[in-house]
């Protein structure tokens, strides 16, 4: 599996060229648009938003528009996005039968966002998305397939929703759909479709399948924890995500253990179940990134190390020491600056100050890691002074750390 993912998006502005939103398009790692299953594609572009790219990034201030299908509709995935950056818009070729329009009256009771796309009048068409009219707010039309004098006739059945015009191309389209009263547009003629790419990071499936079966049969918390611990690139997903939720508690938190309890049980089974359908995740055998190596050399230097200090260490101490080394990868693998991490997660004291500082304990920790991976060996020997230690009492931590920076 490629090392880089590739995301694909396009504005969507108003009349004063102001960009309220993107639309978001699947993409593979070699940036081919091709897919079988739509499912499958809209998880893909919600994993790469929330878990790898991050919102910040992504989106900033705008709006995601993203394209599901009635499989998804079908799904509690949606419940685990945050809702205030996303509208989600609904196929033309879904049905909407009452289940369907179950689901969708009671996200949009739960403040969720919908938009129909490529609408129509045709007969077929209103009488499958009329029922649900109530619940959307946005009504998208594609201007190449558009009669525009069908579209004058019948626009009135759409007076309280906000009108896109999309695929405009040419400045005479863009100024007939604002003679219509449109207010926003997209399309070529306004922006093209452009492509970033981020470093991706995917977890084990078989990890992602333990921890789902674990929440599907009510393992404590601890016992989930301890599971996270085992795979390092889930848990790094996991922040980052969690730094997309808005008015999300991380104040003060100290541990992974209680991020995982703050999400809750529920939300995390659909965090997890989004990362299954996107078939993002490795299979048990495939090679390690870079970047997984990276993390878990990071990780087992700073807890090896913490454990050689001659004082006795809390529980506490060491989850801290888990999270410093977590966080301050962020910035490496998903190109996040620290500071935006710290005032998203509102840490302690400790951790802050490691990140920032090289502060105490967890910072003199991080850093002795640090100089390790770089190689610095003379700044390593006085950093472990600090800590009352010597070459010869981490000689096997620092062997096995510069095995995993040869691979």
């Amino acid at each position: 599996m490629s090392s880089k993912l590739v995301m694909a998006k396009q504005p969507i502005v108003d009349l004063n060229n102001t960009t309220i939103g993107y639309e978001f398009f699947y993409r593979d790692d070699q940036g081919g648009r091709n897919f079988t299953d739509p499912r499958f594609a809209t998880s893909s572009v919600l994993v790469n938003i929330l878990n790898q790219v991050g919102v910040d990034k992504s989106i900033g201030d705008a709006k995601a528009f993203i394209n599901i299908s009635g499989d998804i509709l079908l799904t509690d995935i949606l419940y685990n996005l945050p809702k205030d950056h996303f509208v989600f818009e609904l196929a033309a070729d879904i049905h909407m039968g009452k289940k369907e329009i179950a689901n969708l009256e009671q996200l949009h009771e739960s403040g969720y966002i919908f938009a129909l796309d490529n609408a129509r009048f045709d007969e077929n068409y209103i009488g499958n998305f009329g029922p649900i009219l109530p619940y959307i707010s946005y009504v998208k039309f594609d201007t190449v397939q558009t009669d525009i004098e069908n579209l004058q006739n019948n626009i009135a059945l759409f007076d309280d929703k906000v009108l896109i015009a999309q695929k405009i191309e040419f400045q005479e389209v863009f100024d007939a759909y604002k003679e219509m009263d449109f207010q926003y547009f997209q399309g070529y003629f306004i922006a093209e479709i452009y492509t970033m790419e981020q470093n991706r990071l995917d977890p084990k499936h078989l990890g992602i399948i333990r921890i789902f079966n674990m929440l599907q049969s009510d393992y404590q918390i601890d016992d989930i924890s301890k599971e996270f611990e085992l795979h390092n690139e889930l848990t790094l997903q996991l922040l980052q995500y969690v730094k997309s939720i808005p008015k999300f508690d991380l104040s003060g938190t100290p541990s992974i253990k209680e991020i995982i309890t703050r999400v809750g049980t529920v939300k995390l089974r659909q965090w997890l179940m989004m990362i299954i359908y996107s078939r993002s995740s490795k299979n048990v055998d495939s090679t390690k990134s870079q970047y997984s190596i990276m993390i878990q050399n990071r990780v087992d230097t700073m807890l090896g190390i913490l454990s050689k200090l001659k004082t006795e260490q809390s529980d506490k101490l060491q989850e801290q020491a888990r999270l410093v080394a977590l966080l301050s990868l962020l910035d490496n693998v998903f190109d996040v600056e620290i500071e935006k991490t710290l005032k998203a997660f509102d840490l302690d004291f400790a951790v802050e100050g490691a990140l920032i500082g090289r502060e105490g304990i967890l910072g003199t920790l991080l850093e002795i890691a640090t100089t390790i991976e770089e190689g610095n060996f003379a700044t390593m020997q006085e950093l472990l002074g600090k800590l009352d230690l010597n070459v010869e009492d981490i000689e096997d931590i620092l062997n096995k750390s510069l095995d995993a920076v040869k691979e």
